[in-house]
């Protein structure tokens, strides 16, 4: 009986030692997000997903009215082939992005996003999310690029990216905070000033009751919170913020309901 109890007793501490590794997984795994001024170069865009000064994809306008994915090193893209051509997709938001993909393609099998007007699936598209895999040394990272391409594949912008940082771990796509993706953003409220320096107003569109605001930064923190909002305006004070990009997450009962940039200058 002593013997079954004291091996209960390892089974018990092996678990909570498994919930705490879990639990600390998740804690500490964040979405690094980039945004950039939107893009539309005239040839190539070398995108350097981790922000390490190493090219990681090359998007390449050709003069043959098509735009092409091509990884580096053994970096990959998901899509399928068609018709002897690597067709990278074109996602919405909230698509998972991890191995389970059913296909990569790496630096062998460069992709056709778009060409023409009518092959690829990037042809035309706006707000679209290209998945994309991340080999550094022995880890692998999941992430997204958002993109708009013509009509006549002609020319294509760059708008923003994100990777998740905790290896072989899936990101949604437009996912920028964990938990939150693009398709979250409402034009339910503007800021007036942003950028600003030391004060800014949120108008909203609705009465709010009861609602928060906070300020994260871009690895997911929280840096500021205005809780017990009722109405149609908010003041908000700089305090202590340092100058920067922030998010500006509005919530009511529990429920985010419009996330917005904000930025601070000095």
């Amino acid at each position: 009986m002593k013997t079954k109890i004291i091996f209960l007793k390892k089974v018990a501490s092996l678990c909570c030692l498994l919930i705490l590794f879990v639990f600390n997984s998740r804690l500490y795994s964040q979405i690094i997000y980039t945004d950039i001024p939107d893009a539309t170069p005239n040839a190539t865009y070398p995108l350097d997903l981790n922000n390490d000064t190493i090219t990681d994809y090359i998007i390449q306008f050709d003069s043959i009215d098509k735009v092409m994915c091509k990884p580096q090193n053994n970096n990959a893209y998901s899509g399928n082939f068609v018709g002897g051509v690597h067709l990278p997709w074109a996602l919405s938001a909230d698509i998972s992005i991890c191995d389970t993909m059913s296909t990569w393609y790496d630096s062998n099998n460069p992709g056709t996003m778009a060409w023409g007007t009518s092959t690829g699936y990037w042809v035309g598209e706006t707000n679209k999310y290209l998945a994309l895999k991340l080999i550094v040394g022995t880890n692998t990272y999941y992430g997204w690029a958002r993109f708009d391409v013509t009509t006549t594949s002609t020319s294509f912008t760059i708008k923003d990216y994100a990777y998740e940082s905790t290896p072989n771990t899936c990101i949604q796509s437009g996912q920028m905070l964990t938990g939150i993706t693009e398709n979250l953003i409402k034009n339910i409220f503007s800021i007036s000033p942003n950028p600003f320096i030391s004060s800014t107003t949120i108008q909203t569109t609705g009465n709010l009751k009861n609602a928060t605001l906070s300020i994260y930064n871009l690895y997911g923190q929280t840096l500021k919170q205005v809780n017990n909002i009722s109405g149609q305006t908010v003041s908000l004070t700089r305090d202590n913020l340092p100058g920067g990009q922030y998010y500006l997450i509005l919530t009511e009962e529990n429920k985010i309901i419009a996330v917005e940039k904000l930025i601070i200058t000095d």
